[in-house]
Formats: structure tokens, C-alpha cells, sequence
């Protein structure tokens, strides 16, 4: 019997959050508390993710995390699992405790009800979730590169996601589903207290809200755009500007948007913009390989606020 064998592996709850946190932390991830990961993890708004864990003689080995979002797509909805951390301890490694963490997730999440999986890897495991996991490429979302604009928007900070909008296009892509319970946890409820999030408004009217964060590329300092929620789609455009007056407003040299279709009108009524690939790796699998195969010929769109690493 191979280690990896004796390895105990179950599926973690809201009280293991101190213990998974010490463990995290250990492992370089330095942002994960116990109040983050009980946030994230267990009091989202949508139910249907795992995290698993991996103990040997009461020690923690090692852990895999999905979330679960619900997608919409024409008439379509769909419970997605999205993998985010798999973490082996450096004593573990060459174990198979990665793969056998993985897959105790993913099964997990489909006895929760998960309808498929996506996810955006990095270099390290991209190769990982293609090669043993079952994964196929889907086209990743381009990104749109905007000025700063002078001024300030005319807003206020959110402390509640009260702002309605009205129905986004509909159409043959797949989009997470977001509502005002969504904005709350995603972004104004969130522990470490990380992003700009806003309702703006245009003489009076009420243009919706914008969801922000602050971070350096290369040093150089640069405004993402989180998400969008304008009260109407023909508002766009305007809200958008108050991100641009955000950005300039946090001395940011640029404004980073995900081109959508919901919002490509209003990027275009706010150039000139460069638009280049995002780079992700955007990868998607279903419940057998012809399942896959289908998902992997459609559109997914997503906002920088749907990723769990911003």
C-alpha cells in the first residue's frame, strides 16, 4: 500500500477553516484566513462546491478547492464547478496526492450536482488538467486596454448591492449567472476588504454600479475591472466612463477590461482601446469525453471578477 493509499481523504467543513488556514499559509498562500475561507468557500450564495482535504495520522497533506456558480446560455442553466487550489505540501509531493485530491473534488462536486467544470490554469497545470484530468481548451476572453479618463465619478461606496439591472443579451453564450447576492458576497461582504466597489450616477440618474481592484503589472500601477452592472444596457457606455474617471482618480496608468458582449458597445464609445488576448487558459470538461467535446466548441464570456485570483 503506496502512502498516497493511506492517506485519509474527506470533505472539509466551515470548522476546519483555522486548520486549512494554517496549512495554506504554509504553502505560500498568504491571503487565505480563516475568515477568508470560510467566506469564499462555505457561505457563498450558491451551494454545490467542495473542498477536500488530505490527512495522514491528523496532519494535513494536502487540499483541493471548487467552487460552484450557476451558468446561463440562451434558455439554458447549468451548475458549474470551477477547480481553483490544489496544494501538496512539499513533503507529500511525488505521492500522487495531487491527482487523488482532484479527482475527490470533482467527484464530490458532481454528487452535489455540479452539470460540468471550468477553470483557468496556470502553465505549471495546465499540461495536468489536459493530459490526466480530461480537460479541453476553450477560446480564452480577449481584453480590452483603456485610458484612464480626468475627473472624478460622480458615485458613492457600496455597502449593499442594491442597484438592479436590466437583462443582459441573450444568446448562445455561456455567462455566470450574477444577482445582487452574488455582488454582496463577491465583492462588498469580502473579508480582505480589497476592492473599489461603486454606485455611479449621470445628472441625477442612477447609471448602476462598478466593481474594481487596484494592482501593479510590472510594477506599473493598473485598474481591473471587475464588473459591470449598469442599470440599463444603454447606460453602458456612461458607466464605463466613471471607470475610466476611477481609475485616473487612483493614479492608474491604464484600465483593464475583459471585452464582452454585454459590455463591447461600451468599450467601443470609450476609445480608442487596444484589444489583445487575456492569455488565460480557459479550459472546460463535462461529464464524458463527447460532453467535453461539445462544451469545448462553445463561448464562454467572463468577467475579471468571476476569476477567483482577482
Amino acid at each position: 500500500m503506496s502512502r498516497a493509499e493511506e492517506m485519509r481523504v474527506r470533505e472539509a467543513q466551515e470548522t476546519d477553516a483555522s486548520a486549512l488556514s494554517v496549512f495554506m499559509i504554509a504553502q505560500q498562500q498568504e491571503r487565505c484566513t480563516p475568515e477568508y475561507l470560510r467566506h469564499w468557500y462555505f457561505q457563498g450564495p450558491v451551494k454545490g462546491g467542495a473542498v477536500m482535504m488530505g490527512e495522514r495520522n491528523g496532519r494535513i497533506l494536502g487540499m483541493a478547492t471548487m467552487t460552484a456558480h450557476r451558468f446561463e446560455r440562451m434558455e439554458a442553466s447549468a451548475l458549474v464547478a470551477m477547480p481553483q487550489k490544489v496544494l501538496t505540501d512539499a513533503s507529500a509531493r511525488g505521492q500522487g496526492i495531487f491527482g487523488k485530491l482532484y479527482r475527490a473534488s470533482e467527484r464530490a462536486c458532481l454528487d452535489h450536482g455540479a452539470d460540468f467544470f471550468l477553470t483557468v490554469t496556470n502553465a505549471a497545470s495546465t499540461p495536468i488538467f489536459l493530459g490526466k484530468f480530461g480537460y479541453r481548451r476553450v477560446d480564452p476572453p480577449r481584453m480590452a486596454v483603456l485610458l484612464p479618463l480626468p475627473g472624478r465619478p460622480v458615485s458613492r461606496v457600496l455597502v449593499r448591492a442594491e442597484v438592479e439591472r436590466s437583462d443582459p443579451l441573450r444568446n448562445g453564450i455561456w455567462r455566470m449567472h450574477k444577482d445582487a447576492a452574488y455582488h454582496q458576497w463577491r465583492f462588498i461582504d469580502h473579508p480582505l476588504r480589497e476592492y473599489i466597489c461603486l454606485a455611479c450616477e449621470l445628472n441625477g440618474r442612477p447609471l448602476g454600479s462598478i466593481f474594481l481592484k487596484r494592482i501593479r503589472k510590472k510594477g506599473v500601477p493598473v485598474m481591473l475591472l471587475l464588473d459591470m452592472v449598469p442599470t440599463a444596457m444603454e447606460l453602458a457606455p456612461e458607466l464605463l466612463r466613471a471607470a475610466r474617471k476611477a481609475a485616473w482618480q487612483q493614479r492608474c496608468l491604464a484600465l483593464l477590461v475583459l471585452d464582452q458582449e454585454d459590455n463591447r458597445a461600451a468599450i467601443a464609445a470609450n476609445g480608442p482601446a487596444v484589444h489583445r488576448s487575456s492569455n488565460f487558459n480557459l479550459l472546460v470538461k463535462g461529464e464524458d469525453e463527447v460532453h467535453t467535446a461539445a462544451l469545448a466548441s462553445q463561448h464562454f464570456e467572463l468577467a475579471f471578477g468571476d476569476l477567483d485570483f482577482f
